[in-house]
């Protein structure tokens, strides 16, 4: 399962060539820069299902100025244990700020920090680790006239459960989306996520990054297509598959409330 319910997704430096999205990927992405008109507020929901797990997690997101952000995302999620039941309940919430503190030019990307806390509000120990994640980020982005592009870096200090001991994690993430149509963009986001190798113990199970079952790098691509055919909706649709063979069918929408809309 996706590693956003382990951290908040996280944001690293580009390369000069790139420069900010003013607009905002779409929810089935993990990167999410920090520029938003000011005083918006958004609503995101996503359904992401495959046959062992799912999770239905719900993002509030608010904008108090065009350079900062602040996001809440708890939801709920099942998955299988290993007695072959299934176990469902509420996931573990994750606060966030970005801050955008260099803004984007015509020659250069608007650069944003990001700091995080995953809440351990899940009291089944399948859905989470019951401890507090701490994780701190930067994010490089630019706007084209067709598209977007967004290199980021995420480094995570994970909470340890009890008889446990988990290695940090670094992921790193390229996303873009490419305006097709005025309603139609297509989505694309490829991320490599290495450490979070557990030491002790075992039987975390759950919503945990393969990441951290393993220790070894996980690589992910997202494929999606987000519709914008009535503001302030967008819907959106897409896949994920990794590097273990294993895929997600993602399923989403947002809602714009907000002077930039």
């Amino acid at each position: 399962m996706s590693a956003r319910y382990t951290r908040l997704s996280g944001l690293l430096a580009c390369s000069l060539s790139l420069v900010t999205p003013n607009a905002v990927l779409a929810g089935i992405t993990k990167s999410k820069t920090a520029h938003r008109q000011p005083q918006e507020f958004q609503i995101s929901a996503n359904l992401e299902y495959q046959t062992s797990e799912y999770s239905m997690p719900l993002q509030l997101e608010w904008a108090p100025n065009d350079s900062l952000k602040v996001l809440v995302e708890t939801g709920f999620g099942g998955t299988i244990a290993d007695s072959g039941k299934w176990e469902r309940g509420l996931l573990d919430t994750e606060v966030g700020a970005t801050y955008e503190f260099m803004h984007e030019r015509r020659t250069r990307p608007s650069l944003a920090l990001q700091i995080g806390f995953k809440l351990p509000t899940a009291r089944n120990k399948e859905l989470g680790t019951q401890k507090t994640d701490y994780s701190l980020g930067l994010v490089a982005a630019k706007e084209y006239v067709n598209y977007d592009l967004e290199l980021s870096a995420n480094y995570t200090i994970p909470g340890n459960p009890t008889g446990l001991k988990l290695d940090k994690v670094l992921e790193i993430s390229l996303a873009g989306e490419w305006h097709r149509r005025q309603y139609l963009d297509l989505l694309a986001e490829l991320t490599a996520t290495t450490g979070g190798n557990i030491r002790r113990g075992s039987g975390l199970g759950g919503l945990i990054s393969a990441a951290e079952n393993s220790g070894n790098t996980e690589v992910e691509l997202i494929l999606g297509v987000a519709e914008t055919r009535r503001a302030p909706w967008k819907f959106e649709q897409g896949v994920s598959i990794k590097s273990d063979g294993t895929f997600l069918i993602l399923l989403g929408f947002e809602y714009h409330v907000g002077s930039g809309r």
